[in-house]
């Protein structure tokens, strides 16, 4: 595949949409799944396999009895395949190669095919030398986070930006659909008529091996490009339409959004650089991998945190670490000892969540162990990154309501979720992913279909299409597998 600018769950979770959103899917309580007992996963037992250094192949299913820690061995083996060399082009990493979002939700025409670089605002720019000496391999326009609708600004005074793209599978169901025409897309558009997916199709869904993308990156000057810290990629931003600027780009952030035949509510992890922020719990702590915090800055003593402030570079700490509902920064300071009643605080909710952080500090060791010490199978810099969130349903559920959730209950990547680690509102919690991709329609009286787990359709620019009040013949093949 040739090199092409790209858009990655914010999964994000608040993954892959960028509105704010309701959280009151419909669940029928009678056949809801009970939740299940969980497999006991000792602090340093969950270990990464040595093998998925140089294994291009993502996982397609959660492996072994579905403990905590298979669940963050089967995303850290799909974060190590993502940053392959490509099979195509060893230029290229595997999750590069990938459909970004812009290239299948265009204004008029047809998506691009896959394989092929879509066409951006800045494709004169895009062909030019890039800052590092490189062609552009990332383009974005996108800055605002998902359920604050609010940007990030690091320290420096710059933007992040955000890119979302998808694999093949999910490109080709989406296309097949037409999805990416809002008569066609129907309410998974907010707001939008069309075609009534829910009465009709209420079982469509995304195939069992798509996986969407998100991915956050902080402008780098010299010094960063040099320090070895960040992957790093030379990339073309764009703000509001305005002038492109070519730059080089570090990868902050990365939301991996899976689905399995097991796992119809998808798997939603999500992964940062380990010097992004610190604990709100421990704000003194030094960054792990050295020099500074990249949304954090220790001298500020008057900074508020985690709240945006227009033009403001923002002081970010994590309210929740592995995303466990029962520590750290709690809403109005509503803690365990102030409301021991509340689902995050219920002692079968609190061991399921220890034991999930503890899984996820193993491997976390692990990976970063095994990758300072094979140098030569993968580049070292993915050491630099963590699993920091991982949620998914029990048994499968759908819709994912919170009592069937499983993981990280608070899941947030501070680069992603920056204003909503508790919450649209700042009060609630647990909040995570499923808080807002639940498949709530336009009513609290009736469910998206399973499709609409995915937000990707808020990009939906096309007018019409399924003419006919049907979905295209090309989309029954995911039709008659669901």
């Amino acid at each position: 595949m040739p090199l092409k600018p790209f858009i990655p769950l914010s999964v994000a979770f608040g993954a892959l949409g960028l509105v704010a959103c309701s959280t009151k899917p419909v669940v029928d309580v009678e056949k809801a799944a009970p939740r299940m007992a969980l497999a006991a996963v000792p602090s340093g037992a969950c270990q990464a396999d040595p093998a998925w250094l140089t294994n291009s192949t993502l996982p397609s299913e959660v492996p072994g009895n579905e403990s905590m820690c298979d669940f963050q061995q089967f995303m850290w083996q799909s974060m190590l395949a993502l940053v392959q060399p490509s099979r195509g082009n060893p230029n290229q990493l595997q999750f590069e190669t990938w459909m970004p979002s812009y290239g299948i939700f265009i204004k008029d025409g047809t998506p691009t095919p896959w394989g092929q670089e879509p066409p951006t605002s800045c494709a004169t720019a895009a062909k030019r030398t890039a800052v590092s000496g490189k062609t552009p391999r990332l383009y974005s326009d996108i800055t605002k986070q998902a359920g604050a609708d609010q940007p990030l600004i690091d320290l420096k005074g710059e933007f992040v930006y955000y890119s979302m793209s998808v694999n093949q599978s999910a490109y080709d169901m989406l296309t097949s659909c037409q999805l990416y025409k809002a008569n066609c897309a129907g309410p998974l558009l907010p707001g939008n008529k069309g075609i009534d997916l829910s009465s009709k199709y209420p079982d469509l869904a995304l195939p069992d091996t798509a996986v969407e993308l998100k991915t956050s990156w902080m402008v780098l000057d010299d010094a960063g490009v040099s320090s070895g810290l960040y992957y790093v990629v030379p990339g073309v931003i764009q703000y509001k339409g305005g002038p492109c600027r070519q730059v080089n780009l570090g990868l902050t952030g990365m939301h991996i959004v899976s689905k399995t035949p097991k796992f119809p509510a998808l798997i939603w992890a999500t992964f940062e650089h380990r010097n992004n922020a610190p604990d709100c719990s421990n704000t003194s702590a030094s960054p792990p991998l050295g020099g500074a915090w990249n949304f954090y800055n220790p001298s500020c003593t008057q900074c508020v945190t985690n709240t945006y402030q227009a033009g403001k570079p923002a002081q970010v700490c994590r309210m929740h670490p592995e995303g466990d509902s029962a520590v750290g920064t709690f809403p109005a300071g509503d803690d365990c000892e102030a409301n021991p009643n509340q689902f995050a605080c219920q002692d079968k909710t609190k061991q399921m969540l220890a034991q999930s952080s503890a899984a996820m500090q193993s491997i976390n060791a692990s990976v970063q162990a095994l990758i300072q010490a094979n140098p030569t199978r993968i580049n070292k810099v993915w050491a630099n990154y963590e699993l920091v969130g991982n949620v998914w349903t029990v048994n499968g559920t759908l819709p994912p309501y919170l009592q069937a959730q499983q993981g990280s209950l608070s899941a947030a990547n501070t680069s992603m979720e920056t204003f909503v680690q508790n919450g649209v509102a700042a009060v609630s919690n647990p909040y995570n992913c499923l808080s807002c991709h639940n498949m709530q329609g336009s009513t609290n009286l009736q469910n998206l279909p399973p499709v609409g787990l995915s937000h990707l359709f808020h990009n939906v620019q096309m007018p019409g299409g399924c003419e006919n009040g049907a979905l295209p013949t090309t989309c029954n093949p995911y039709l008659s597998s669901h």
